[in-house]
């Protein structure tokens, strides 16, 4: 760092700069303290299997999504528990408190999460050629063609990519440079309605709600509860035997 020579300012600069150092250097300390403390918390084989088992259920508890949860209640719940102890809540009602929780806050999130899909729809509806379903499916045709539609009893050979409103890739056939053979029967509701709007050759964007995807439920890490679904397919053929 440089410094103005200025005689006024050096002695403040100076003391400063001691004051600030001293400062430092307590933080320091302290916190080599604090590390210290902690790594001799893993002292005994007991200390390691304990701090394991405390991880585990800590992770387990966070994937419920319920956050609003206090540690120092849970603490004393499971020491009560460990010891044999009284505990201020029976089994049987445990269950129902936590089953009601966890199904509070996905009414929660799936409340907001709908009303966002039914913000996006509305405002989607009005881009131009924007067709839209009686069951709520958007659509737009890129490639339009004539002739035999599927029924959602046939097998479909398609291409076709997934992607979620922001635009983050899911799956694509196209990647794998292999269309897809599938009977429209055992895929989502917005495929089996979707699909037999179309022919042979033809080729569709849709725009699916989450209640006629997957709901409530992940698919996976790339598909989060509560999605609208976005599909580009490609109708390549379709039989109604199972042959091809």
């Amino acid at each position: 760092m440089k410094y103005i020579a200025l005689a006024l300012l050096s002695l403040t600069t100076v003391t400063g700069f001691a004051q600030q150092k001293k400062k430092t250097s307590s933080v320091k300390k302290k916190t080599v303290t604090t590390k210290t403390n902690s790594a001799n918390l893993l002292v005994t084989k007991a200390d390691s299997v304990s701090y394991a088992f405390g991880m585990d259920i800590g992770k387990s508890l966070k994937s419920t999504e319920v956050e609003y949860l206090k540690a120092d209640v849970i603490a004393k719940a499971i020491a009560a528990t460990l010891k044999n102890e009284k505990t201020l809540l029976e089994d049987g009602q445990t269950r129902e408190v936590i089953q009601k929780a966890i199904m509070d806050i996905r009414a929660e999130k799936e409340a907001v999460s709908r009303a966002q899909e039914d913000k996006f729809f509305a405002e989607n509806a009005k881009i131009a050629g924007m067709k839209t379903t009686a069951e709520g499916i958007q659509y737009l045709i890129l490639t339009q063609t004539e002739g035999a539609k599927p029924t959602v009893n046939d097998e479909v050979t398609v291409h076709y990519k997934g992607t979620l409103l922001n635009g983050k890739q899911f799956d694509s056939s196209y990647d794998r440079n292999e269309p897809l053979k599938l009977s429209l029967g055992q895929v989502i509701k917005g495929w089996q309605i979707g699909i037999p709007l179309m022919s042979k050759g033809a080729k569709y964007k849709f725009f699916i709600p989450s209640r006629l995807a997957y709901g409530g439920q992940a698919k996976g890490n790339d598909i989060p509860a509560n999605s609208t679904l976005v599909f580009e397919v490609e109708l390549l053929d379709f039989n109604t035997d199972g042959t091809t």
